[in-house]
């Protein structure tokens, strides 16, 4: 079959949320759907991969109808789709605990991964990429799974943004390596990346970044980004709409599959980060996801995409 254009394989989460200063919103939806809107600011030609439990149409159900997505890819391997009470303090730390008990996520750890046999059947001939957030401890990246994916989708770019928590966790950090070479483009945000490859200065972030022979897309955060290209210049553009913005998570998922499009679309690099800091921008509008994408929205997002990428200046390396 000629299968989706893009493929999102990430996690189903739900999330309620206790704010420091007393408030709270239950039922907020994130995980995947955050990379789902990064692809859904270019196309709706997109197919979404995903462990979850039977009640998945009951917190994700409305997003995927308004937006016109199928379910196909979403495999009911756990008691429930993971929702957690995410507790923030004063002092800026947090926790998060599953509503079903500090034990459920541990315990069906092993169900929630994805299987590459799960991407590819989403895969053909007409994909143009795959985004994972799969860790690097997970069953994705053993060399089978993989070349599942790779023989679905011939032509596919496989786009790994590397977890924040393999990043930092001495056990899994050097599992890092492995899965990185079986992939086209990557994504870390700056401290990720002076921790994965030791350096600090942002000169040697970026040879070390140009030493892997992989594109990359590097988040600055609120400062914006920088589309990393084998051949060409680093191009860092400016972050767009953060005097709105309503609440930034998931800023960093939306922004990397949405420079995955434009990669795999052949955006020049300019244009890479300024799509994708567009697409971070809507998505930080509101809580959870940017709710319904269309043609129209898309035409607007692609002309904003253009202007921002006029502000763009060549990092020294």
């Amino acid at each position: 079959m000629n299968g989706k254009r893009y493929v999102v394989s990430a996690m189903s989460i739900v999330n309620d949320l206790h704010y420091a200063d007393g408030r709270q919103v239950k039922n907020v939806t994130g995980g995947g759907l955050f990379m789902l809107g990064g692809v859904l600011s270019h196309t709706a030609d997109v197919g979404f991969v995903t462990a979850a439990g039977a009640d998945f149409e009951e917190y994700h159900g409305d997003f995927f109808r308004r937006n016109g997505l199928g379910t196909e890819g979403v495999h009911r391997t756990l008691p429930h789709t993971h929702y957690t009470t995410v507790t923030y303090f004063p002092d800026g730390s947090w926790k998060e605990v599953s509503v079903y008990g500090a034990q459920y996520e541990t315990d069906n750890a092993y169900n929630t991964m994805v299987h590459g046999d799960w991407v590819a059947r989403m895969c053909g001939e007409h994909t143009k990429a795959v985004y994972t957030e799969s860790g690097s401890e997970e069953l994705f990246w053993n060399p089978e799974e993989v070349a599942a994916v790779r023989a679905a989708a011939p032509q596919a770019k496989i786009m790994w943004e590397v977890p924040h928590y393999n990043t930092f966790n001495p056990l899994q950090k050097p599992l890092i390596w492995p899965a990185l070479e079986q992939v086209d483009l990557f994504s870390v945000n700056l401290r990720e990346a002076r921790e994965l490859f030791g350096v600090q200065e942002e000169k040697e972030v970026l040879r070390a970044i140009r030493s892997t022979g992989k594109s990359c897309f590097l988040r600055f955060g609120v400062e914006g980004s920088c589309a990393i290209l084998p051949g060409q210049p680093a191009m860092f553009v400016p972050s767009i709409g953060l005097e709105r913005t309503v609440d930034p998570t998931g800023c960093g998922n939306c922004s990397t599959a949405a420079a995955m499009v434009g990669m795999a679309e052949g955006f020049e690099p300019a244009r890479i980060a300024a799509f994708a800091n567009v697409a971070a921008d809507y998505n930080a509008l509101q809580l959870g996801p940017y709710p319904l994408f269309s043609e129209g929205l898309r035409a607007k997002m692609a002309a904003e995409a253009n202007e921002l990428a006029q502000k763009a200046r060549i990092l020294e390396e």
